[in-house]
C-alpha cells in the first residue's frame, strides 16, 4: 500500500533522550548524592567525630534540598551562579602566531617556542570608581581560530577555519552555502528528501558534527547599492527618480522587518589527532600511534628537525581534512541527503566571520595558510597583510567604533556593539510531540521563522553522533522498570498503571527503531534573536517563544554569554554541551531529526532585476529578462490585480538599464495605463496612438551601430518580418493555400529586389542621416514605393503560370485597397514620430473593424520590432491583445518574436487577464513553451479550471490566487503573485514605490485626480515630477486608509515653475529634487 506523506503522523518519541531511574533516585542526581553522602561522612565523622546520626541527618538534609532546588534540570540551579567571565570581554590586541614555526620572527620564537600558536591572554585589572579593581577579560582568549586555512587540490579551492583544539590538536571547520528544500514541493519530492535526510543522516562521522544555521535579517546594503548604480547610470532622469524612490520603499520595508535577508549555511568538522591523522582509532590501532609518536619524538631530538616535521605535519594536515574531511562531507550532502552545497570560499567565511562583528565589507583577510597542489608535490604558503590576529581584526571594530561583544554583566544578552544590536539567546528543552505530515515535517522551523513578526532571528541546529550502546541500554533499563512499575501496580491491587504502560510501548518502539539501522543523534536547537534595544528584545522573545506548537523553547537567563560563544564556528565547544551534570542537548533519531533542522527555504531565481518578496518570510525574489539571458515573462490576472503596476516595473528596470522599450496595447479612447508614466519621460517616452499619426511600414531598423555580420542578421530578421505583415495585408480574410505560398514567394522576391536598388538604398540612407522632420525623411521609401516592385517586369518572371498571376493580382488589389482607406495612410506614410525615444507605446483605439484593427496590430508591432532591431537588447510589452491573437497571422508574428526573438536580444513581456486566449491561439503552443517566468495574480474561481488545464498547474496551489487573501492590499501597498519557472511555485508580494504606482495609477476616479493636480504643474519634465511628486502626497494616505480619492486636487492653486503649494524652492535639475524631496520625506 502506497504511503500517504500528506496524512502520516510523525510521532516524536520522547523518552529517547531521557535517562532511566536507579530504583527511586534519578540517573541525573544520582553522581551529586554520592558526592554529599561522602563530603557528609567526612565533615561529620573525620573532622568532627559527630557520630553516625549526625552523618545520616546531615546527608538527608542535603540530599533532599539539593533535590528540591535542582529538580530534574540541575543545570538551571547551576547556572544561576555563574558570572560572566570578568567585568566585562575586551580586546587583548592579540598578535598573530604563524602554526608554521619558520614563519615566524625570531623574537616571538624566543619568547613562545614553537608549539604555541594561540597565545592565552592575561586578564587586565583597572582601578574603578569604587576603589576596587575591575577584571577585563580578553574576547580572544574565548575563540580557538588560529587563521582560514585554503587547500587547492584537484581543480577545487576549499577554504576551512583552522582551530587549535590542544597541543598539536587540530580541527578543520568547513563551511558550506545550503541551497535547501524550496517550501512548494511537490508530493514526490516530499517523500524523496524526506527518505534521503534520514538515510543521509545515519551516515555522519562519529565524533564530528554538523551545525546548521538559517538566519534572515533586516539587511538592504546590496540592493540600495544595486539601486543606486541603478540610478548613477540612467540616462533618463525621471527614471533615476522612480528608482530612488524605490530605494525609499526598500528602506522602510527592511526596517519594518517585512524585508529580509536569507541565508543558509552549514558548518562541518574533521578533527585531528596530535599527528594530523583522524582521532577515532581503536585500541590496538590507538596503541600502534603511541609507539610511533614515541619514535617519532626521539627522531626529532636527535636530528634537530623538529621545525622540518612540523611543516610536514601541516601539510598532512591540511590533506587529510581535505580527503577524510571535506570530500567525505560534501558527498554525505550533496548525494546523500541530495542538498545543493557549495563551498564556502576563503573571502566567503571571512566575510561571513565579520559580519558577526561588524557591519560592511570586510578588509582583507588578514593570514590565509594555503595547500597547494603543483607538479612537483603539494607546497604549503602562507599569506600574511597584517601582524593582528584574526580575532583582534574582527573586535578591533572600524571608524573609531570597537566591535568587541559585551555582556554588561546580563547573563540574558549579549550586546554586539559593532553591528548596534542587542542578541537573545533561545533553546528548546523539548521537542514537539510530532507532525500532522512529513509535509509538515520538513518545513516546521521555515513556518516559524518565516512568520510575520519573527525577523532578524537565526536558528543554530547542532548535530552529532549519538553512543548507540548507551542509549540502547538506556532504553532496556527503563523499559524494565516500566514492567516492573505495572508488576507493582497489579500486585498492590492499584490496577493498571497507564503510565508505565506508555513508557514500556515507547521504550520498546525506540528499540525497534534503532534495531531496524535508525540512529539516534544528539541535537542542540539554539535560536538567536537580534534587536537594536533590550526592550525589543525582551518582546520579540516572547513572541517567538509562543510559536512552537508543542515544542518548549525558553529563553536563556544565565548563561547566554556562553551559548552564544558555543554557536560560533570559531570555537571548539560543542553547543549546549559543557560541563553541567546532565544533558541539555535533545536526542532524536533520524526518522525524526528532520523536523528541526532549518532546511526548508524559497530558493532564488535570479540575483538581481524586479524584485518581489516571498509572502512568507519576506526572502527577496528577482525575475531577470535582461541580464543573465533574454528572458519572456508572462503576466496574468483579473482586472484590478495590479498587472499595469507590475508591467511598469519591468519597463522601468529596463529603462533603468539603459534598454529601449516597445509597447503596444488595446485602449479606450486613448487611455492607457502607461500614458502618465510615459509621458514623464518627456522627448524620451513616446504614447502614439496609432490611428491618429502614421508609422511607416517599410521603415527599415537603424542598423548602423552593429558590424556587418549582425547588420546582416538582423536586417534578414526585419525582412522575414516585413514578408509576414505584407502577406497578411495580400492575403486578407482568403484561405487558400496554394495561392498563399505563391504569393509568398513573390513578396521574399519583390523585397530583395527592392531593398537592393539603388535608389532605394540612397533615399533609405539620406532619411537616416537626417532628422525625422527633414525633408529627406518625407522622401523615405513607403508602401506605394513597393507595390510598383510586384510586377512580372520587375520580378523578372521567365516562367509566368496563371497563378503567378492570380498572385500578383490578389497582391497589387489589396494594397491598392489598403492604400485607399483610411488606415492605408496610417501605414504607407512617413511616420510621424522619432525613431530615437527610450519608450515608444503604441495605443490601438477606435478601431471598430476586425480587419483594420488585425492590420493596424501589424504595423505597430512592426515599429516594435523595427525599435528593437535597432539596439542590441529590448523589451517587448504586449497588453490585453487577447482580441489580436485571435486572428493566425499576428499570433504566429508574436509567436515567432517569443521563438526567435531572443537572438536578437528581445526579452518579451506580456499581460492578460487569463491564459486561455493565449493558449488557444494557433502560435499558442509556440508561445508558451518559450515562456520562461508565469506570474499570477488574483483570478476568479471560474478561471482555475484553466490554469489547470492549459498550464497544469496543480489546484492546490493555484487555487489559493482565487481568495481573498490574493487580493491587493491598499493598506500595505503591494499586490500578491504566484511566480513559476520551471514547473516550481513561489507565492510572492509585490511592493511598489509610491511614485511609480502613483504614475500608473489607472482607474478613473485615479486618473481624474491625477489629471487635477499635474493640470496645475507646467508640462516639463520637472514639473511632471512636481505633480506626481504632489500627487502621490496626496493619492497614498488616500489609498491605505480608503478615503477616495474626489478630494484630491481640489484645493491646489497654480503653481508657476519650479514652486509648488507644498514646497517654496526646488532644484532645477530632477535629480537634486529626488534627493531632497522624494526621499527624505
Amino acid at each position: 500500500m502506497e504511503r500517504d506523506f500528506n496524512r502520516e503522523f510523525i510521532k516524536v518519541n520522547r523518552i529517547l533522550g531521557k535517562q532511566a531511574s536507579i530504583g527511586p533516585i534519578p540517573a541525573d542526581q544520582l553522581g551529586p548524592w554520592v558526592a554529599i553522602v561522602v563530603l557528609c561522612y567526612v565533615i561529620t565523622n573525620g573532622f568532627l567525630s559527630l557520630g553516625l546520626g549526625w552523618f545520616f541527618g546531615a546527608s538527608f538534609w542535603l540530599i533532599a534540598s539539593w533535590w528540591i532546588l535542582t529538580g530534574n534540570q540541575p543545570h538551571q540551579f547551576l547556572d544561576r551562579w555563574r558570572n560572566p567571565p570578568g567585568t566585562e570581554w575586551c580586546n587583548g590586541n592579540n598578535i598573530y602566531v604563524s602554526p608554521i614555526p619558520d614563519h615566524r620572527p625570531t623574537w616571538i620564537r624566543k619568547r613562545y617556542g614553537d608549539a604555541r600558536v594561540n597565545i592565552r591572554l592575561k586578564p587586565v585589572q583597572v582601578p574603578n570608581q569604587y576603589g576596587g579593581k575591575s577584571t577585563f577579560m580578553p574576547f580572544q582568549n574565548e575563540v580557538n581560530i588560529c587563521c582560514i586555512a585554503e587547500i587547492k587540490k584537484d581543480d577545487r579551492e576549499v577554504a576551512a577555519l583552522l582551530l587549535e583544539k590542544g597541543k598539536y590538536q587540530y580541527q578543520l571547520v568547513f563551511g558550506f552555502r545550503v541551497a535547501g528544500l524550496h517550501d512548494v514541493l511537490y508530493d514526490s519530492e516530499v517523500s524523496a528528501f524526506a527518505h534521503a535526510i534520514e538515510e543521509g543522516m545515519k551516515e555522519l562521522p562519529i565524533g564530528e558534527r554538523i551545525t546548521f544555521c538559517t538566519g534572515c535579517a533586516s539587511d538592504d546594503a546590496a540592493r540600495q547599492e544595486e539601486l543606486s548604480t541603478l540610478a548613477e547610470e540612467c540616462q533618463l532622469k525621471p527614471v533615476s527618480v522612480l528608482t530612488r524612490n524605490e530605494q525609499l520603499r526598500v528602506q522602510q520595508l527592511a526596517q519594518g522587518g517585512t524585508r529580509q535577508t536569507w541565508n543558509q549555511l552549514a558548518f562541518c568538522t574533521w578533527t585531528s589527532d596530535d599527528e594530523a591523522g583522524t582521532q577515532h582509532k581503536d585500541l590496538v590501532g590507538g596503541l600502534i600511534e603511541r609507539l610511533r609518536k614515541t619514535g617519532s619524538w626521539v627522531v626529532e631530538q636527535i636530528t634537530g628537525n623538529k621545525r622540518v616535521y612540523q611543516e610536514a605535519f601541516f601539510k598532512k594536515l591540511l590533506l587529510q581534512g581535505f580527503q577524510q574531511g571535506f570530500i567525505q562531507w560534501e558527498v554525505l550532502l550533496n548525494t546523500k541527503v541530495g542538498l545543493e552545497v557549495m563551498p564556502c570560499s576563503a573571502a566567503d567565511l571571512w566575510q561571513w566571520l565579520w559580519s558577526r562583528f561588524n557591519q560592511g565589507v570586510a578588509p582583507p583577510i588578514p593570514q590565509v595558510i594555503t595547500l597547494k597542489e603543483t607538479e612537483t608535490g603539494l607546497e604549503l604558503t602562507e599569506t600574511v597583510t597584517t601582524d593582528k590576529h584574526l580575532c583582534t581584526l574582527l573586535v578591533e571594530g572600524t571608524q573609531g567604533r570597537a566591535a568587541c561583544p559585551e555582556h554588561r554583566g546580563d547573563h540574558d544578552r549579549i550586546y554586539l556593539t559593532g553591528r548596534g544590536k542587542v542578541c537573545g539567546v533561545m533553546t528548546m528543552t523539548d521537542p514537539p510531540m510530532g507532525w500532522t505530515s512529513t509535509r509538515e515535517h520538513l518545513k516546521w522551523v521555515w513556518k516559524i521563522l518565516s512568520s510575520s513578526y519573527v525577523h532578524d532571528t537565526e536558528a543554530w541546529i547542532e548535530i552529532s553522533r549519538g553512543n548507540d550502546f548507551f542509549i540502547q541500554d538506556n532504553l532496556a533499563r527503563q523499559a524494565k522498570q516500566s514492567k516492573a512499575a505495572r508488576t507493582i501496580a497489579v500486585t498492590k491491587g492499584q490496577g493498571r498503571d497507564v503510565g508505565a504502560e506508555i513508557k514500556q510501548e515507547e521504550s520498546f518502539e525506540a528499540q525497534r527503531r534503532l534495531y531496524e539501522g535508525t540512529k539516534a543523534l544528539h541535537c542542540a536547537p539554539v535560536f538567536l534573536v537580534y534587536r537594536n534595544s533590550a526592550e525589543e528584545l525582551t518582546h520579540a522573545c516572547n513572541l517567538l517563544a509562543n510559536s512552537f506548537e508543542t515544542a518548549k523553547v525558553i529563553r536563556e537567563r544565565h548563561i547566554a554569554w556562553e551559548i552564544w560563544l558555543q554557536a560560533l564556528p570559531i570555537t571548539c565547544k560543542r553547543l549546549l554541551h559543557g560541563n553541567n551534570l546532565n544533558e541539555r542537548r535533545l536526542t532524536l533519531d533520524t526518522h525524526t531529526v528532520a523536523g528541526i533542522i532549518p532546511l526548508t527555504m524559497p530558493k532564488d531565481i535570479d540575483q538581481c532585476g524586479v524584485e518581489f518578496l516571498t509572502g512568507r518570510g519576506g526572502k527577496p525574489i528577482y525575475i531577470d529578462l535582461f541580464h543573465h539571458q533574454i528572458g519572456r515573462a508572462l503576466i496574468t490576472g483579473t482586472s484590478g490585480s495590479g498587472k499595469s503596476v507590475l508591467g511598469w516595473r519591468f519597463a522601468m528596470e529596463a529603462l533603468a538599464n539603459n534598454i529601449p522599450v516597445v509597447g503596444m496595447d488595446i485602449s479606450s479612447s486613448g487611455n492607457s495605463t502607461f500614458k502618465t508614466a510615459i509621458e514623464l519621460l518627456g522627448d524620451q517616452g513616446a504614447y502614439y496612438d496609432i490611428s491618429s499619426g502614421s508609422s511607416n511600414l517599410l521603415e527599415p531598423p537603424d542598423l548602423r551601430r552593429f558590424d556587418k555580420l549582425e547588420r546582416d542578421r538582423r536586417m534578414e530578421s526585419w525582412k522575414e518580418f516585413i514578408r509576414r505583415a505584407l502577406s497578411a495585408i495580400a492575403m486578407g480574410k482568403i484561405h487558400n493555400p496554394h495561392l498563399a505560398q505563391r504569393v509568398d514567394a513573390l513578396l521574399i522576391r519583390a523585397l530583395d529586389i527592392f531593398l537592393r536598388d539603388p535608389e532605394i538604398i540612397t533615399r533609405y540612407n539620406r532619411a537616416f542621416e537626417m532628422d525625422w522632420r527633414s525633408p529627406e525623411w518625407q522622401q523615405i521609401p513607403t508602401l506605394p514605393d513597393f507595390i510598383k516592385f510586384c510586377t512580372r517586369e520587375r520580378l523578372n518572371l521567365r516562367s509566368f503560370e496563371d497563378l503567378d498571376r492570380h498572385s500578383l493580382n490578389q497582391i497589387q488589389s489589396q494594397v491598392s485597397a489598403l492604400l485607399a482607406s483610411r488606415l492605408g495612410k496610417a501605414i504607407a506614410r512617413p511616420s510621424t514620430f522619432s525613431p530615437e525615444p527610450a519608450i515608444k507605446f503604441f495605443a490601438l483605439s477606435g478601431l471598430t473593424n476586425e480587419q483594420d484593427a488585425y492590420l493596424m496590430a501589424i504595423n505597430a508591432h512592426a515599429a516594435c520590432i523595427r525599435n528593437a532591431l535597432s539596439h542590441p537588447r529590448s523589451l517587448f510589452i504586449g497588453d490585453e491583445l487577447s482580441v489580436l491573437l485571435r486572428r493566425d497571422g499576428f499570433a504566429q508574428i508574436v509567436g515567432e518574436t517569443c521563438a526567435t526573438g531572443r537572438k536578437d536580444g528581445i526579452a518579451v513581456l506580456l499581460l492578460s487577464q487569463d491564459p486561455d486566449t493565449i493558449c488557444e491561439c494557433s502560435a499558442g503552443s509556440q508561445i508558451m513553451q518559450n515562456i520562461n517566468y508565469r506570474i499570477t495574480g488574483r483570478i476568479t474561481s471560474s478561471g482555475i479550471n484553466s490554469f489547470q488545464r492549459y498550464l497544469g498547474y496543480p489546484p492546490n496551489i493555484i487555487s489559493q490566487n482565487a481568495t481573498e487573501a490574493f487580493l491587493p492590499r491598499s493598506s500595505d501597498l503591494y499586490s500578491c503573485w504566484l511566480l513559476e519557472l520551471g514547473g516550481r511555485f513561489w507565492r510572492t508580494r509585490f511592493y511598489p514605490g509610491e511614485l511609480m504606482l502613483a504614475s500608473v495609477a489607472n482607474n478613473q476616479d485615479e486618473r481624474e485626480a491625477r489629471d487635477r493636480v499635474m493640470a496645475q504643474y507646467p508640462p516639463t519634465s520637472k514639473g511632471r515630477l512636481l505633480g506626481l511628486k504632489a500627487f502621490a502626497d496626496e493619492y497614498v494616505p488616500a489609498l491605505r486608509e480608503g478615503k477616495g480619492f474626489s478630494h484630491i486636487g481640489q484645493d491646489l492653486s497654480a503653481a508657476p515653475l519650479g514652486r509648488s503649494p507644498q514646497q517654496k524652492d526646488y532644484p532645477s535639475d530632477p535629480a537634486e529634487h529626488d534627493q531632497r524631496s522624494l526621499i527624505a520625506r
